[in-house]
């Protein structure tokens, strides 16, 4: 188990007290359940951006698979002789 938090900043372990008394709860279920909506909100972002992310990136290869294909493809042995030399 990991040691316990201690708060240095004063309007920081203020904000604490006020929330739990605001909540009627005490100061460690107070942060506790700050931090959990905290980290909900940030995991929801990030999932979000990654879809955003995944999104781009299929819609750029659909654009890639949609161009006419010209000639055969190329290999290595098109571009660089049998010594590893380009041609």
């Amino acid at each position: 188990m990991s040691s316990p938090i201690q708060i240095r900043r004063p309007d920081v372990a203020a904000a604490a007290r006020e929330l739990a008394a605001l909540r009627g709860v005490s100061i460690t279920d107070a942060i506790s359940e700050a931090i959990q909506v905290r980290l909900q909100t940030h995991k929801a972002a990030q999932q979000s951006e990654k879809a955003a992310r995944l999104a781009k990136a299929h819609e750029a290869l659909q654009r890639l698979w949609a161009l006419p294909r010209i000639g055969p493809l190329l290999t290595d042995d098109d571009f660089y002789d049998e010594d590893g030399l380009p041609k």
